[in-house]
């Protein structure tokens, strides 16, 4: 009798252990919720960053502007600035749309434009990794997407070599199915 009671109480330990209890269970869900959910704040706080960080070189762009050319702002932000025919034209500081006066200012304009598109493709590439990191973490807790991602890797290496080696019956034989195609597609495009 002693040793069933001892048998039964060593089995209920074991699904015990085995089976998680739905107090762990419903913190495991609320633990993924709160990841989710810091995953997502991480990303507007990024967003946000980028976003402040492009209005402050706005502000700094036009400040100095205004500070080297000594351009009055109006209330507007627009200003009339007359040209060398005498004609007018809105002129917008804000968007670019305004031309400085003297041509040795020119090439400063260039670099500016330039450290512009390097900081926008910074971000961009901020953005990308962001992405791509969530889809890391992702991949690290689903055991089945890590499988379905391996799976497509492996088919797309599989089809991108089979079209390299391909050949094409229509063809004379010497080209690949990839040229082939490729010909295909711009005689296609071409009326």
């Amino acid at each position: 009798m002693k040793a069933k009671m001892l048998e039964e109480n060593v089995e209920m330990m074991r699904r015990g252990i085995t089976r998680p209890t739905e107090i762990e269970i419903e913190l495991k869900k609320r633990l993924e919720q709160l990841t989710d959910r810091l995953i997502q704040k991480q990303l507007q706080v990024e967003s946000l960053s980028s976003e402040k960080a492009t209005l402050v070189l706005r502000i700094e762009t036009v400040s100095r502007l205004l500070d080297e050319d000594e351009l009055p702002l109006q209330s507007t932000d627009l200003a009339q600035i007359s040209d060398a025919t005498g004609s007018f034209e809105m002129a917008d500081i804000e968007s670019g749309k305004w031309r400085p006066s003297n041509s040795s200012f020119q090439p400063v304009i260039i670099r500016d434009k330039i450290r512009a598109g390097q900081r926008q493709l910074g971000s961009v590439l901020r953005q990308l990794d962001i992405v791509f990191s969530i889809g890391m973490v992702y991949l690290r807790r689903n055991q089945k997407a890590q499988l379905l991602a391996f799976l497509y890797l492996l088919c797309l290496h599989f089809w991108v070599f089979f079209i390299l080696n391909s050949s094409s019956h229509i063809s004379d034989g010497t080209k690949s199915g990839a040229v082939f195609s490729l010909e295909t597609i711009n005689n296609t495009s071409n009326p």
